[in-house]
Formats: structure tokens, C-alpha cells, sequence
């Protein structure tokens, strides 16, 4: 609500046509306590490496030593390149076998030699791979929703429970077991609206991004919240409806409501920590009106912005390692390329 004397300010301006410049209402916004995009370019990208022959890229992954590591969910493999973008090795199929996935890799993510990779099979499944992508072994674990690994080297991943519905941020060792850290707070149990990312790049934190709304939670290690912040100018959610759900006597109405809920559009496509703690949120854009040019907000996890800039056409923003370099996926055709990217920080 406005305070009185920022109701005059901009009544005051209401029928002026040339007296109420950006510079002022951008000086009123900021003495009503709201505030504007900020109109720096905070990022250039500058491409040095581009790899094709893909079909749907799930996740990335760079080593120590730049070797980039690529889950591909449609043609249910996992590569391996080195730097320059050469091709060292291949693996995976479809099936239940050793080192096969029955629904595809989805997250993956490097632990000191080993890299895992989920797997949609049953409740779920991790599969361990060495560096040479030699197959290691599988572990049956609860829903993955999404994964990611601190500097420490400690995995952190986002949990679903079939019995609850709740959303947990868990640790996973592999060979010994799924550890629960805390419960997500404030979440639409049973509808679209609890679809995350899961972002543990910066030091003590664990930063959950949700994709249906507008709204990124940030976490202690121990389960406390310490910020709740939201990209500026963009809605909190793109509206959609209600499906006719019928007559659903073994649930309760609210539920019913609430599972029956269609998300008018995708809030976050993508979000990933660079290597200085800034947060990059790729912004999706209602159902039928995705963009050809993405737009990427960028902003410190205390809620400062730093600006927008727009992503290469056709171009998703899918990772970023720690030396400044971001991982992005063309989608044309016949194929998908992964297209590497200095960033160049303009500030």
C-alpha cells in the first residue's frame, strides 16, 4: 500500500506528459520501498566452444580438469568430452541392465571420482559411474526432483515423498543411503506449483528456485530460512485453471483442487550459482508465448539485483562451472548442440 505522500508524488505526475521522466518515477519507487529492474547489462557471453549431435540434453557436468560430462535423457547415454570439445567416450541404453536406464538420465553430478546419475526406475535410482564412465553400481532411492553438489563436496538433492507429498532437501552418500536434512517450508503440497531447483554452489546455503512461481527460498544447511526473494517485474505466477477432476470420493476436496490446478506457464526454466554467489534465473513466460530469446535475471542471494540479459536465440542457460564459463543448449535442427560461454562481467 501507498504511504500518503507517494499517493501525491504520483498523483502530482498523473496528468503531467513530459515532467514525470523515468529518473523520477525510479526515485518515487525507491522512496515507497519498491524498486525496478535494474537497466545494467550485469553479463556478455562470449561463446568458445559449441558441440553438436545431441537430442535432449538433462544435465551437465565439469570435472576438475574441464571434462564435460553430458546426460542425454532421450538417447538414454552419458558422455564424456574433454576440454576442446572432443568426444573421449559413450555409454548407456535403454533397459534394466548394469548401466542401462529405464527412463533416461535426468540429474547428474560429480563426486570426487565418481559421477551419479538418476534414474526413473521404480521409487527411483542412482547409478555410479567412474571418470572413464565405467559402471559402478546402483542404489534404489525415493524420487529424485533435483540435484546438486557443495563445494565441499557434499551431495544435496530434492526429495519427493509418495506418502506425505512433502518436499525435503536430503544428503545422499552413495553405497550407504538417503539422509533427510529438512522439510521445504511453505509449499502447494499436491499441485504443479512445488516443481524446483535445487542450487547448493554457494558456501552454507541451499537455495531452492521454484519454476511455476515466482518466489526462490534460501536455506541454511540446517533447514532455517533466511531469504525469500522474487525475480522484480515478473508476476507471481502466470494464471492458468482448473481441470474437472470428477468424482474423487477417496480424496478430500482440497486436494482434489488442488492436483487439479494447470500452471499458466513456466515461471523459471533454468537457474544456476556462478563461481562469485550471484544468482542467474532464466525466465520461462506463459504456456504459448515462450520466448525465442530467453531472458536472464541476475541477482546476490540477499536480493540485489544486478540486471537482465537475454540468452542466443533458441538458447536454454543450463550450467555454470566454477571458472565463469556457462553451459547452454541450442535447440535446432536436426540436432541439439551444447554451446559453451565465457562470461564477461561487466561491472
Amino acid at each position: 500500500m501507498l504511504t500518503s505522500s507517494c499517493a501525491r508524488l504520483f498523483a502530482s505526475c498523473e496528468n503531467a506528459r513530459n515532467s514525470c521522466l523515468i529518473l523520477t518515477l525510479a526515485w518515487i519507487v525507491a522512496a515507497c520501498g519498491g524498486s525496478l529492474v535494474s537497466s545494467a547489462q550485469p553479463v556478455e557471453l562470449q561463446e568458445v566452444l559449441s558441440i553438436d549431435g545431441f537430442f535432449d540434453i538433462s544435465d551437465i557436468a565439469v570435472g576438475r580438469n574441464g571434462s564435460i560430462y553430458i546426460a542425454d535423457h532421450q538417447s538414454f547415454a552419458l558422455s564424456k568430452y574433454n576440454p576442446q570439445g572432443r568426444l573421449i567416450r559413450q555409454v548407456g541404453s535403454q533397459g534394466a541392465a548394469p548401466g542401462e536406464f529405464i527412463n533416461g538420465p535426468h540429474s547428474i553430478a560429480l563426486i570426487d571420482s565418481i559421477l551419479i546419475a538418476t534414474d526413473q526406475k521404480g521409487m527411483g535410482a542412482m547409478h555410479y559411474f567412474n571418470l572413464d564412465l565405467d559402471y559402478i553400481g546402483s542404489d534404489q532411492i525415493e524420487i529424485p526432483v533435483d540435484m546438486d553438489v557443495a563445494l565441499n563436496g557434499q551431495t544435496y538433492f530434492g526429495n519427493f515423498d509418495l506418502n506425505t507429498f512433502d518436499r525435503h532437501v536430503a544428503t545422499f552418500v552413495p553405497h550407504v543411503g538417503l539422509k533427510r536434512i529438512f522439510k521445504l517450508k511453505d509449499m502447494h503440497k499436491y499441485n504443479m506449483e512445488n516443481q524446483f531447483i535445487l542450487l547448493a554452489g554457494n558456501p552454507g546455503r541451499i537455495v531452492v528456485v521454484f519454476q511455476i512461481v515466482n518466489r526462490i527460498d534460501v536455506y541454511d544447511l540446517s533447514g532455517k530460512i533466511l531469504n525469500r526473494l522474487s525475480a522484480p517485474d515478473l508476476p507471481l505466477r502466470y494464471e492458468g485453471n482448473f481441470m474437472n477432476m470428477g468424482e474423487r470420493p477417496h480424496l478430500s476436496d482440497h486436494i482434489v483442487e488442488s492436483i487439479s490446478y494447470v500452471p499458466g506457464g513456466m515461471m523459471f526454466t533454468g537457474a544456476a550459482l556462478d563461481h562469485q554467489g550471484n544468482l542467474f534465473l532464466e525466465h520461462g513466460g506463459k504456456i504459448g508465448e515462450m520466448p525465442v530469446r530467453r531472458s536472464v535475471y541476475v541477482m546476490t542471494l540477499s536480493g540485489k539485483e544486478k540486471g537482465v540479459f537475454k540468452m542466443p536465440p533458441y538458447t536454454r542457460l543450463a550450467y555454470i562451472d566454477k571458472t565463469g564459463h556457462a553451459y547452454a543448449v541450442t535447440t535446432t535442427e536436426p540436432s541439439t548442440l551444447l554451446k559453451k560461454y565465457k562470461l564477461e562481467y561487466l561491472e
